[in-house]
């Protein structure tokens, strides 16, 4: 295989390549693209090749023959819901790919965290608390770390991290956040940010993105152009980032499309609501090629936008009306 994360390589010419691999090595992405009809004729376009639906990480052990497991990461469960797994080859992968691109945005060098999440003991199979563990771990200073539950963020933590020269990066889940500004959490310095992750929505009414940004930016006292999304999931091994904004982009080894949920081969036009489909270059190993039960939209500069969970009421077949505040 190319190097998965090597710029210099056409990401055409990359997916080209997984997707040969995954119909040769890959039995369930192999049955689904010939239930489909489809052969290896032609090498589908990257949007229009055939995303698997995201259950069958439910249903099914989704990896490559000759692949062998070295970590199971399985999905949170609500609503009743059976869980997702996802079985990793090769961590050495999903390392390279969480740290290139939070590092992008967040240098080490410039930023510690504080995550107000269950730690990894507690959360051993969730993909987020391994990638958030590594984060704190790999801290250079050693000042990121898990925050204590349940008891508010006091100046003194955050001023360990200030009087090294370094700017406070929170990261937590978004009802989780909330509830640390509810546990008298101290301001943060202005230069702080946020990242919010979703999750905990069981726990209290939904409210939305454009709400959870303003209540955290006026909860913490820090602009609420500081205050950063992250999109992932357990089936993924690539995060997606919306900086100051909702609006989401990716790294370069992943593409992000909107299919039509009556006719997941097609992609939506820019501005229209659908199912948010992905090709993560990062799960070679597994299956590159999925179709979330996302709702989302995209504008016309590639950027999309999350809308919640997908339902049968949402076959609207309408323009989604974008509004940007």
């Amino acid at each position: 295989m190319a190097d998965l994360f090597d710029q210099n390589i056409p990401f055409k010419n990359r997916v080209e390549e997984a997707y040969s691999y995954q119909l040769s090595k890959n039995p369930v992405y192999r049955s689904f693209i010939d239930a489909l009809g489809m052969g290896m004729d032609r090498i589908p376009m990257p949007e229009e090749i055939p995303l698997l639906p995201i259950r069958a990480f439910k249903d099914t052990r989704v990896i490559c023959t000759g692949c062998s497991e070295k970590l199971l990461f399985k999905s949170s469960s609500t609503g009743g819901e059976g869980r997702s797994s996802h079985v990793i080859a090769d961590p050495e992968i999903y390392r390279t790919s969480f740290r290139t691109e939070f590092y992008r945005h967040f240098p080490e060098q410039k930023y510690s965290i504080l995550v107000y999440a269950p730690g990894y003991s507690q959360n051993p199979d969730s993909s987020l608390i391994w990638m958030l563990n590594d984060l704190v771990m790999n801290d250079p200073d050693g000042l990121s770390k898990f925050l204590p539950l349940n008891k508010p963020l006091s100046s003194e933590t955050v001023g360990v991290i200030t009087k090294a020269g370094k700017k406070v990066l929170l990261f937590g889940a978004a009802f989780g956040l909330l509830d640390l500004i509810e546990l008298g959490s101290d301001p943060l310095p202005d230069s702080s940010h946020i990242i919010e992750t979703g999750g905990m929505k069981t726990h209290r009414r939904e409210i939305s993105k454009n709400e959870l940004r303003k209540s955290l930016s006026r909860g913490f006292e820090i602009p609420l152009s500081h205050v950063h999304s992250e999109y992932g999931m357990c089936e993924m091994q690539s995060q997606c980032y919306a900086l100051g904004s909702e609006w989401f982009g990716s790294p370069h080894w992943v593409k992000v499309m909107i299919r039509d949920p009556e006719n997941p081969l097609k992609n939506c036009p820019a501005g229209t609501e659908g199912k948010i489909g992905v090709i993560d270059l990062a799960n070679v190993h597994s299956c590159p090629f999925i179709l979330t039960e996302d709702r989302g939209v995209m504008n016309e500069d590639g950027k999309f936008r999350i809308l919640g969970r997908w339902s049968s009421s949402n076959l609207r077949g309408c323009n989604f009306l974008i509004d940007v505040d």
